[in-house]
């Protein structure tokens, strides 16, 4: 049995993520650590994660195993177990990658090794960034023909297998595997259900599309920033939750406010009202009226620019009562 702990398992509109090295009872240190995201964060978070961007990541990787079945050199090793923990910070499901991995190399120069190259099969973990490259294409694919709530009005399960049925798609679509290493166990939250135990992060990837899938979780563009966001069943949200600044602001944030000054940009009579509002506060500056004066002008104003939204005045005349108010 492997000494380390890779679990995952959904509850509550949460999904839960337990992983850390085993260690003997009577050690102090526990590493065991449990993160928690709402339904399907890490998912769409690795789906819009510029793999790219850590091939070098993973070239370094490679070298360093190669030096390793070349020399018999624990500094090597420690090298690799390095890189593996930069790994691990780029997203939750490569812990599971580091964890199995430091696993594999905690074995090497004993007499569990067995052969060198299918302990440490390099390929498994080189191939990671096109992998999971053409998986997020597929993804993108499942959450644009099945599960967007904007492109079509049919139940998820048949718009599911209308696509698989597409031979234009089934030859490009995600490949579900015959089974998951589920188990049904307590969660630790006095609850039971199935808990994932996941062999490699493509196993991570696949059990939350399957339940996102299996649970119908209907996605939909973000109005803001352009990516998919999942939305609760009655749901009308247009903007997704991501913070997209310094400041922690999310799209649903600042989205409302951009539409706004989208909209009035287009809206004559807020312009009328808006270029003589601002040409009336710079009077009292000037000293040409009071404060008083401009919010009693400001009051009737919005008054007569209510009238003309509601079509009792037309914009000629709005602009005209502006004009010698």
């Amino acid at each position: 049995m492997p000494d380390y702990i890779f679990k995952t398992y959904i509850l509550g509109g949460r999904e839960y993520f337990v992983y850390g090295e085993r260690y003997a009872p009577f050690e102090q240190t526990n590493v065991v650590k449990e993160k928690d995201f709402p339904f399907l964060e890490s998912l769409l978070e690795l789906l819009y994660l510029d793999i790219w961007k850590y091939e070098p990541l993973f070239k370094d990787m490679e070298r360093v195993i190669r030096e390793i079945y070349r020399e018999d050199d624990y500094s090597y090793q420690a090298r690799l177990s390095g890189l593996l923990d930069e790994l691990a910070q780029v997203h939750i499901f490569f812990q599971q990658t580091r964890l199995d991995w430091k696993y594999r190399l905690s074995l090497v120069g004993t007499p569990k090794a067995g052969d060198l190259f299918d302990l440490l099969p390099i390929k498994k973990l080189t191939h990671i960034p096109s992998t999971v490259h053409e998986m997020q294409r597929q993804i993108k694919g499942i959450f644009e023909r099945v599960l967007d709530i904007d492109t079509g009005t049919d139940p998820v399960q048949k718009r599911m297998t209308r696509f698989l049925r597409n031979e234009d798609y089934a030859r490009r679509t995600f490949e579900f595997a015959a089974s998951l290493p589920l188990h049904f166990e307590a969660t630790g939250h006095d609850t039971f259900g199935e808990v994932l135990y996941p062999r490699d992060v493509y196993d991570l990837i696949e059990y939350s599309l399957r339940e996102a899938i299996k649970r119908e979780q209907r996605m939909r563009v973000c109005k803001n920033c352009g990516r998919y966001f999942a939305i609760a069943r009655r749901s009308t949200a247009e903007y997704c939750e991501r913070p997209i600044d310094a400041k922690g602001r999310t799209c649903k944030d600042v989205g409302s406010i951009v539409q706004w000054t989208k909209n009035r940009a287009d809206d004559d009579i807020f312009k009328a009202y808006r270029r003589e509002y601002k040409r009336r506060f710079a009077w009292i500056k000037a000293g040409r009226v009071t404060a008083e004066e401009f919010y009693a002008w400001s009051e009737k104003a919005r008054e007569k620019k209510a009238e003309c939204d509601s079509g009792k005045i037309s914009l000629g005349e709005f602009e005209g009562w502006l004009r010698e108010s």
